[in-house]
């Protein structure tokens, strides 16, 4: 089993390009996530290194500080290396919206309904146009 093709690789969420591996940092008690984009070799002081370009891609499980700001939502933020956080984004942000306790006024709560759709309209559209029924 060779190396995987460069279409094969999956796509930084951060820069767009292939990403090579993913590269794990522990700080203290936590673990961060790298996409690792190789960029050949140079030859430094005599010496060859690999040259490689890192992204960040945020923590492994969740963001610690900016989540507590929006406890009050539900909102648990992570890092750009899981896709289904929109889901769960999505999920709390309902939840929220939903709850009679919320103290929102009712034109906001009117615009919010507007931008969800046409939001709705927007995703029923991409759907159709990529599974080729456009």
């Amino acid at each position: 089993m060779g190396r995987p093709r460069k279409k094969d690789k999956p796509i930084c969420p951060r820069c767009g390009r292939p990403i090579d591996y993913f590269d794990r940092v522990k700080r203290g008690d936590r673990v961060y996530l790298y996409a690792v984009h190789y960029e050949g070799y140079e030859k430094v002081g005599g010496k060859i290194r690999k040259r490689v370009k890192k992204c960040y891609l945020g923590p492994i499980d969740a963001y610690t500080y900016v989540s507590k700001t929006h406890s009050n939502i539900g909102l648990i933020l992570r890092g750009a290396h899981d896709p289904e956080r929109v889901i769960d984004y999505l999920d709390a942000l309902i939840h929220y919206l939903e709850n009679p306790g919320v103290d929102l006024d009712p034109g906001l709560l009117r615009r919010i309904a507007a931008k969800l759709r046409e939001l709705a309209d927007s995703l029923e559209d991409i759907a159709r146009v990529e599974e080729g029924e456009a």
